[in-house]
């Protein structure tokens, strides 16, 4: 189902000010400078309005150009600048500004609806800066919204956030879980809010913050159902993101007061819609450069006008993952230094696609590409995943027999051997851990505090006071920050903190951390908290320490990120309730998977001396005796070998510890050159069972004096081909060749098509060892069938041996997918209550698209479309701060949860179809045609029927209806066609 908005708001952005009021250095020089720039840019129902900052040292006058007629609002202009300062030639769509040259910005009014280009020249005609306004696509350089072509498939574009729900998990007390992902709010999500409305302003952020990847459990008891979700009877909701399901803890004064004492929370800053939470990267850096090294500047994807921030409204997604069947998400926003492209300065835009999926026992697994899609290359790219963590139950903080709020304030803990962290709460209710070990991991994460979603920050900032030496101070900005030297001394307490701490948690007020610690790294070469290997260990402090706002931030490492290339990073998280019995949890550091096996070559498995070493650990909150059970090869039950058996206190058990796993082995011997599952599961002394663990390895084949090549991933046979739901595959293998030093080729054949040549005269410098290669999108576009299809890889060395290795797949029925335009426009109208002649719609970019993905002989299927009524856009208007650098910056006052109203004042609308009156609320604009032959993909285009056939009339009610934009939420729908 689409549902699509007729009339989007121009959601642009930005603040670039030419000014600093606190460090300045400045050079001398003869010239004098003329500059000018686009500072903020509002959209209001009307038109949209462009501040533009400027520099005259030397002229007063700026030419403004325009490629349309009639687009700037010369009169309003007039009024700001005086009617002698501007100047307009409409025949040639140019207009000469007088400016004073004392200030810094004028207001530039502009029409909202017609695409067109501003250009801002020097009185001799150089151009300063261009922009195009009211051209969604006005960023796209180069476009390619995420970089895996395969994973692009089967994505169904929607305009209302939901809920996925991952398997159902029995425990033995009758209770059982399942858990969920979405991004935001679970609450937003489950309400299905629209993206539009999620991206609204509340204060001086975003109703809901989108780029959180959010995750929650739903427990129901031995009496309850878990099918009836979060209402039914004896069900909860568990979640671990601050402002996630914590609607309830909006007004408390510990929420409202976490921060500063003379900096208290506002509306952005509330438990609701998961606001300090977030995913972003240091693109602020090249606005405001930082003024220290490896610490650049950065900014919340949730500020208010920024293109640094959030250059539109993010796009999001979901499908049916083919291998695991569980329903997965995406989001997708774009990120851009400046609006305008000016000559000489860089303009780096970053696109960030965010997919959660569950894997096949329902841990939640996070993976977030960083991909430059401008035209400039970014000099030390760092992307960064922060989260806000607080442990909820039912809408708020979870709580203790007496109504105290644990699940903040808590103790953050290692899950040793650079595998991540996790949080409990106070009472050991409930565990959520982060696995921060999997292949495109963090290269660094820290288990400290977070920041604010919306603001921008220099990462370090000098003031060097006189003359360098009176009054100079330095201070940081997340991550980099680092906790304050402020204390006071008293005969009755000794030296505490003041400011920075909260006696009544006791704690560090939210975002400081403890005294000379980082809240998150040092600088963006800091590892953090990777490399703590101790199991349980506390982060940051010692087991005793103070707490602080429980958070967690990743990064990746600093890179040169060239244009069209990806920066990836990847985790996963799982929540874990106790409940009135427990399952034991164990985490083995083995994560091999038929599409990305763990590869041991025949001599490693020779010096291992054919055994497979395990690590890992394990925790069982109810019972003190364990055993680890295994099978190769098998899921009979009867081939389930004992690896190990552990024990644990009674303590130990009533708190989680979380104990390690160590000095343990497998044995491979007699296994064949192959793919091979190992599956793991433990049952404590209770009878209670944990979740399946599963590892795929693949033992090479001895190297020979022929040149071997094997694909190692995605796994697939003859007999089990590789499930896919797309037009390409990213191919990985390994190729060998035991005495030749050059490899003449390696190429592919798919069925009976042409050879395709990989790579030629390949350097083998160490003959005899496994090399590694790989094909990103491997186009399969040519089986548009559900066939089983077969690839032969073929590598030949220099002495014209030859190696080859099959691959085979098949695609699989899927279902529909129906795009929609994001806009679709009725023009500028005159409207009575009689009405006038029905006009057609215009569509400026996308079109109306159904997907068929079904088997053969699907029947047709018809699509239609439901309109609801055209209410007025109203317009809110929120105050918003500056300063973000500022420790005095004070948030707005409180006020009441802003609410989503829908106008009262509407406009009639009859619709025509082929020229004739519809009198129902519903019509059919199409039908597919009927998959008769055997091809996996049919597309059927209807935009031109409805361009062609579509017509609107629209009228007043008796009154009339004053003047303003109008918009319709329409809902394009599948539905069975009559036979």
């Amino acid at each position: 189902m689409k549902k699509k908005s007729l009339l989007l708001l121009i959601l642009i952005s930005s603040l670039l000010l030419l000014f600093s009021t606190t460090s300045v250095k400045a050079e001398t020089t003869d010239t004098p400078l003329t500059d000018a720039d686009i500072a903020q840019i509002f959209p209001h129902k009307d038109n949209t309005e462009i501040i533009v900052s400027y520099v005259l040292e030397d002229q007063k006058e700026l030419v403004l150009k325009t490629t349309e007629k009639n687009v700037l609002d010369i009169d309003t202009l007039k009024k700001e600048l005086g009617e002698d300062n501007v100047l307009h030639d409409s025949e040639k769509n140019e207009t000469i500004v007088k400016l004073d040259p004392q200030k810094i910005s004028f207001k530039l009014f502009v029409d909202n609806q017609k695409p067109f280009t501003l250009s801002v020249h020097k009185i001799n005609g150089e151009e300063i800066f261009n922009y195009d306004v009211n051209d969604t696509n006005q960023t796209r350089d180069i476009v390619t919204p995420a970089d895996d072509e395969e994973d692009e498939s089967g994505w169904v574009f929607s305009e209302m956030l939901k809920v996925s729900e991952g398997p159902i998990l029995e425990h033995s007390d009758g209770s059982s879980t399942r858990p969920l992902l979405y991004f935001g709010d679970y609450n937003y999500a489950i309400q299905r809010m629209s993206i539009s409305d999620a991206f609204g302003i509340r204060g001086k952020s975003r109703i809901d913050s989108l780029t959180t990847p959010g995750t929650a459990v739903l427990y129901a008891s031995k009496d309850g159902r878990i099918e009836d979700g979060a209402r039914g009877k004896g069900n909860h909701i568990y979640t671990d993101h601050y402002g996630d399901h914590q609607e309830n803890d909006y007004d408390m004064l510990s929420v409202i007061n976490m921060g500063l004492k003379e900096d208290p929370r506002g509306v952005e800053d509330r438990s609701i819609g998961s606001p300090r939470s977030y995913t972003s990267n240091n693109l602020y850096n090249y606005v405001v450069e930082s003024d220290g090294k490896g610490v650049p500047g950065v900014s919340g994807p949730n500020k208010i006008g920024e293109s640094y921030a959030m250059l539109d409204t993010p796009k999001f997604y979901y499908r049916t993952n083919p291998q695991t069947g569980f329903e997965e998400q995406k989001m997708v926003f774009h990120q851009k230094a400046f609006y305008a492209y000016k000559k000489g300065r860089n303009n780096p835009e970053i696109t960030t696609t965010i997919k959660l999926s569950f894997n096949k026992v329902g841990r939640v697994q996070t993976k977030i590409a960083f991909k430059n899609t401008g035209k400039y290359a970014f000099g030390n790219f760092v992307g960064l995943s922060n989260h806000d963590l607080s442990l909820n139950k039912d809408n708020q903080e979870i709580r203790d027999n007496r109504g105290k709020a644990i699940g903040n304030y808590v103790k953050l803990r290692a899950l040793g051997n650079q595998r991540g962290m996790y949080m409990q709460s106070g009472d050991n209710q409930v565990r959520t851990s982060y696995y921060l070990n999997r292949e495109n991991g963090p290269a660094g994460w820290a288990g400290r505090s977070s920041s604010k979603s919306y603001l921008a920050t220099k990462g370090f900032m000098h003031s060097p006071g006189l003359l360098e030496l009176i009054g100079s101070s330095n201070e940081r900005y997340y991550p980099w920050k680092v906790g304050k030297d402020d204390h006071t001394w008293s005969f009755i307490g000794g030296t505490k903190p003041t400011k920075f701490f909260n006696d009544d948690i006791p704690g560090y007020r939210s975002p400081y951390v403890a005294e000379k610690l980082y809240n998150a790294f040092s600088d963006h070469w800091d590892k953090g908290d990777l490399e703590r290997k101790e199991v349980g260990g506390r982060l940051g402090v010692k087991e005793n320490d103070y707490t602080w706002d429980a958070g967690l931030t990743m990064r990746t490492s600093p890179r040169d990120l060239l244009t069209g290339q990806t920066i990836k990073l990847e985790y996963e998280s799982q929540i874990d309730v106790k409940g009135t019995t427990f399952n034991p949890v164990f985490e083995l550091d083995l994560h091999g998977t038929n599409d990305n096996p763990q590869i041991i070559s025949d001599k490693e498995l020779q010096d291992r001396k054919g055994k497979l070493p395990i690590t890992g650990t394990w925790y069982d909150f109810d019972s003190t005796d364990v055993t680890m059970y295994y099978s190769i090869d098998s899921e009979d039950p009867e081939d389930d070998q004992i690896l190990f058996n552990r024990s644990q206190s009674q303590n130990d058990a009533f708190n989680g510890k979380l104990n390690d796993i160590t000095k343990v082995s497998l044995p491979l011997k007699g296994l064949d050159p192959g793919m091979h599952t190992i599956r793991f599961y433990m049952i404590d002394k209770e009878g209670h069972r944990s979740q399946m663990q599963e590892h795929v390895l693949k033992i090479s084949k001895p190297v020979t004096n022929e040149p071997q090549i094997d694909v190692t991933s995605p796994g697939a046979t003859s007999k089990n081909p590789y499930k896919v739901y797309g037009e390409s595959i990213d191919i990985k293998g390994t190729w060998s060749d035991k005495d030749s030093k050059k490899i003449k080729s390696i190429s592919y054949q798919i069925n009976n098509h042409d050879e395709k040549i990989i790579r030629e005269n390949i350097p083998n410098p160490t003959p005899g060892k496994q090399n590694i290669g790989d094909i990103d999108g491997l186009d399969i576009a040519c089986c548009n069938n559900f066939d089983k299809n077969k690839i032969v890889f073929k590598i030949v060395d220099e002495e014209g041996l030859v190696g080859t290795d099959s691959f085979y797949f098949q695609h699989v029925p899927g279902g529909l997918t129906l795009s929609a335009p994001e806009e679709i426009d009725f023009g500028t109208l005159a409207v009575s209550p009689t009405g006038g002649t029905p006009v057609k719609p215009t569509i400026k970019e996308g079109n109306i698209v159904l997907g068929d993905y079904r088997q053969q002989d699907a029947p047709p299927i018809s699509v239609s479309l439901k309109m609801d009524k055209f209410y007025k856009e109203e317009e809110h208007h929120d105050d918003q701060g500056g300063g973000d650098d500022s420790l005095a910056n004070i948030d707005i006052p409180d006020k009441a949860n802003t609410k989503i109203e829908i106008p009262k004042e509407s406009l009639v609308h009859d619709v025509y179809w082929k020229n004739k009156l519809i009198n129902s609320d519903e019509l059919i604009i199409g039908q597919s045609a009927q998959k008769t032959g055997p091809q996996w993909e049919y597309k059927t285009n209807l935009t031109e029927d409805v361009l062609k056939n579509l017509k609107i009339r629209f009228r007043s009610n008796q009154n009339g209806a004053s003047s303003g934009k109008y918009v319709s939420h329409w809902t394009w729908q599948t539905v069975d066609s009559v036979q």
